[in-house]
């Protein structure tokens, strides 16, 4: 199957046809299992049925003997992801984000992992990603003692703040207002490097209102709830959320390129309309979001200011 696959990229033509075959799946729902018409005996409760899973206590007519496979898909779901529809949903995140949003809201629920339990897993790994696990596929070569790669990353740390200091002038660093505006950069920029996902989710939360104005009569969702598009914006945030931690881990920045293009997909894709049309609807939200950000934090930076003066 895969050297049939493959022979389809040597010819403009195959490729015209194995990407069309792509198109097609990326349309078409998850497709639940027929229901089996075979007798059972559940080996759990003994109840005799027919069909997938006992109506009695629900175990699956195909539990079969233990098994390696098994027993990993029972390690894995301690820490929630065991799941089949974990796995199903980052494969739908990763090749067809706005229609998985789609049929999701369309009420196919049980075929995919919540978003929002989804997306504190996701900032967890991101977490451990960037503090405890790198495998540098990337980086040049560093000094691996850890006495000295924490002095390191102090005298950067501190680099940084002096670097930050010098930019201001003798006037300007007596100035209170510009010492608070400093001070919320740098908690917006360690966020930003420190958790991703939790930036991408605070990030779209903010574009929520201008974004919805502009998708609440989508083509494919005509009469879309913000309720909805919270849970659409947060399936976004997941599948800009995996390509994120994939390019923290592996340190190849083209993975991060693509986790914010994957907002765009995610959008065009959940939506309907037009790359054009989706890409006016982002600016234009980024612009008023931003308009807003910043009228909001200019007022809280001056309350600060008059409160300690």
């Amino acid at each position: 199957m895969k050297k049939k696959i493959i022979s389809y990229l040597y010819t403009k033509q195959k490729r015209a046809v194995l990407l069309r075959a792509f198109h097609i799946w990326q349309h078409r729902p998850y497709e639940v299992a027929p229901l089996s018409d075979v007798s059972h005996k559940c080996t759990s409760c003994g109840t005799e049925y027919t069909g997938n899973y006992c109506p009695r206590c629900g175990q699956s007519a195909q539990i079969g003997r233990f098994s390696f496979k098994k027993a990993i898909l029972h390690f894995l779901d301690v820490w929630g992801v065991g799941n089949r529809s974990m796995f199903r949903t980052i494969r739908d995140l990763i090749f067809r984000p706005g229609f998985m949003i789609r049929d999701y809201l369309r009420g196919m629920q049980s075929a995919y992992f919540p978003p929002f339990n989804m997306f504190f897993l996701l900032a967890t790994f991101s977490l451990v990603v960037e503090h405890g696990i790198s495998l540098g596929l990337g980086e040049k070569e560093q000094e691996t003692n850890p006495v000295k790669t924490e002095v390191v990353a102090n005298q950067e740390e501190e680099n940084d703040d002096t670097k930050l200091e010098k930019k201001f002038s003798d006037q300007e660093r007596e100035s209170k207002m510009l010492k608070i505006s400093a001070k919320f950069v740098q908690v917006m920029s360690s966020l930003w490097d420190k958790n991703p996902a939790v930036f991408s989710l605070l990030s779209l939360v903010l574009f929520s209102i201008p974004l919805f104005m502009f998708f609440r009569t989508t083509p494919a969702i005509p009469d879309l709830r913000f309720s909805e598009f919270i849970v659409a914006l947060v399936y976004t945030s997941n599948s800009y959320s995996i390509f994120s931690a994939a390019g923290n881990l592996l340190d190849l920045g083209i993975l991060k390129i693509i986790a914010i293009l994957m907002i765009f997909v995610s959008l065009k894709q959940f939506s309907g309309y037009s790359k054009l049309r989706v890409l006016w609807y982002i600016i234009l939200s980024i612009l008023i979001s931003f308009t807003i950000l910043t009228i909001i934090i200019g007022l809280w930076i001056y309350i600060v200011y008059l409160a300690y003066k």
